[in-house]
């Protein structure tokens, strides 16, 4: 399972541990989360994300990969290269 991922510009550099606390903190709730982490972090295709959730490759991108790469730019305009 390999996806290309696409982060914001600000987060592409980051450590994974790093990633991981800008999805912690982006507050998308368990499923989102654990979508979010499966995608941007263990590079899971969507389909196969979409395969362990029951549920429509475009529903994955849509409501959970989507929003997650939103929230997470929102969280490094706040934080900036620091973060």
């Amino acid at each position: 399972m390999n996806a290309r991922v696409r982060l914001p510009k600000g987060l592409a550099d980051l450590l994974c541990s790093d990633i991981e606390q800008a999805i912690y903190e982006a507050n998308l709730g368990t499923e989102d989360t654990g979508i979010a982490t499966r995608y941007i972090i263990d590079h899971w295709s969507q389909i196969d994300i979409a395969a362990q959730y029951g549920c429509d490759r475009s529903a994955i991108y849509k409501n959970a990969c989507k929003y997650a790469a939103e929230r997470l730019r929102h969280i490094e305009k706040q934080e900036g290269p620091a973060f």
